[in-house]
């Protein structure tokens, strides 16, 4: 049968469309490839207590199961009796099983997949120098990114080092740089977390500025963490006009406790020197010139003297 002119028109038409729908669908997929890529999965998800697992083997339909890990992080397996699975990961925990069926002639060649379908914990924490700290929940393996999204962000006093503890790892500890200039230097360093994990976001750490300045106290390292020495003087007021700018001290804590070091804040001020970066707890102290000072009373003297022979001149 001859097929009439309209579907000659309208085929070409459709695959015209298809391949624009496939060029469009192109970014997008090389965009969740990249979110994907952008959350940092060196910590693997271990079985524990408590958690619900489900258990295949491939062509043995009759191993399938469900069953919830004890306290003791043991579970009954078909065929094979008590084990202990929590510490593992699934893929851990599916090999072991297919060596043990292997081992007890049940299978010859098994392959066992092991899924954690539920975990103990549906919830991470976040305490610390967030806006909202608190537990929140989560269903699968989330980034860092967006559990402080959840918790309303960073707080102005936030430091740049953000410390998560993995529900099974003791002592495991990961620390992150998110709050950067650069997204992409903060995208890099997304630590992945899973339900059940702690996240500490901790004070941003203090450089004083102390002596002749405009408002000597205590400064947070805020934004990327570091703060150079002109920032601190620049947050603490500016140096005053009485003060000796190139006979400030700095001291700086090591293990032996404080070195002190002389600074040409001045020379620095004038850019005959680089500025440099201030470590946590360092303290700058400006003093007064004495000369200066001596100059202040000293104009202040004449100017006394010379209002009151202004006003016993007047009759």
């Amino acid at each position: 049968m001859k097929s009439s002119p309209v579907f000659h028109r309208i085929r070409p038409l459709m695959l015209f469309t298809v391949f624009l729908a496939l060029l469009a669908a192109l970014p997008l997929a090389a965009q969740s490839g990249a979110d994907n890529a952008a959350i940092s999965t060196d910590h693997q998800v271990l079985i524990g207590p408590g958690d619900l697992l489900s258990i295949s083997a491939y062509d043995a339909p009759e191993l399938a199961q469900q069953l919830r890990v004890e306290a003791d992080g043991s579970s009954r397996l078909l065929l094979i009796g008590q084990a202990k699975l929590a510490g593992l990961t699934a893929g851990q925990a599916g090999k072991w099983i297919e060596d043990e069926l292997v081992r007890r002639n049940y299978l010859v060649n098994p392959h066992v997949t092991v899924l954690i379908s539920e975990f103990t914990s549906q919830t991470v924490s976040i305490t610390g120098e967030v806006n909202h700290p608190g537990v929140y929940p989560i269903m699968a393996t989330r980034s860092v990114l967006d559990v402080v999204s959840q918790a309303g962000g960073f707080t102005s006093l936030a430091d740049t080092q953000v410390t998560v503890k993995h529900r099974l790892g003791s002592e495991e500890k990961v620390t992150v740089k998110l709050k950067s200039d650069e997204a992409e230097a903060a995208l890099a360093g997304n630590t992945a977390v899973y339900p059940g994990d702690l996240i500490v976001v901790p004070r941003a750490a203090i450089v004083y500025v102390l002596g002749d300045v405009g408002r000597p106290g205590g400064f947070y390292m805020q934004d990327n963490g570091h703060i150079t020495l002109l920032q601190a003087i620049a947050q603490a007021g500016g140096a005053n006009y009485t003060a000796a700018v190139n006979g400030a001290y700095l001291l700086h804590k090591d293990v032996n406790g404080y070195v002190s070091t002389r600074v040409k804040v001045g020379e620095l001020l004038k850019g005959h020197l680089n500025d440099f970066d201030l470590a946590r707890n360092d303290i700058l102290y400006v003093p007064s010139s004495r000369i200066k000072r001596l100059g202040e009373q000293t104009s202040g003297i004449v100017q006394a003297a010379a209002g009151a022979m202004v006003y016993h001149a007047i009759p």
